[in-house]
């Protein structure tokens, strides 16, 4: 309950993103955050895919274990995690820039992350039918997390698909 508290307390106060125009592909009405708590900095992620559609991201954090959306219908077992896309930056690498690209049917293809060392790594969902568009932070600010827009509500039979999403930033600290 406390770490809900401190991550409302973040985005409430600190967070960088609100408008439709930092959103890389399309917002909807079933979105979840993925976000960093204080002194955990966001430094890669994992797209599963199942039936063609990017359904779960697992976002990790240094010195803190990883989180993850599933917008998966069933479990993700480890077969599905064999072929997800993944992007991690190194050891003390902090984010400040998010890339996606979108695959056939306006699903995201793939994410990449930049850093301030100018080094990239990409997360590979599908393939990409149009060019990377990057969202940057402010200049003293740094990707905490993201906040991830699905084409349905989580459940059911079949599999939601990632279909956008926001860099989160903070101010550095």
């Amino acid at each position: 309950m406390l770490a809900m508290l401190v991550m409302s307390l973040a985005v409430a106060l600190g967070l960088v993103g609100e408008g439709e125009d930092r959103v890389i592909g399309r917002s909807t009405d079933f979105h979840t955050s993925l976000i960093a708590l204080s002194g955990s900095d966001f430094h890669g992620l994992q797209i599963t895919v199942r039936n063609h559609r990017p359904c779960q991201v697992r976002a990790f954090f240094q010195d803190a274990p990883p989180r993850a959306a599933q917008y998966c219908s069933g479990r993700v077992t480890r077969r599905h995690m064999a072929d997800a896309g993944l992007a991690r930056l190194g050891p003390g690498e902090r984010v400040n820039g998010i890339a996606a690209c979108l695959a056939e049917n306006e699903r995201i293809g793939a994410v990449r992350l930049y850093a301030f060392s100018d080094e990239a790594v990409t997360a590979r969902a599908g393939a990409c039918m149009t060019e990377f568009r990057t969202v940057w932070c402010p200049r003293g600010w740094t990707v905490q997390g993201l906040q991830l827009y699905f084409d349905r509500p989580a459940g059911g039979l079949s599999h939601a698909s990632l279909v956008g999403l926001r860099p989160l930033c903070v101010q550095s600290a």
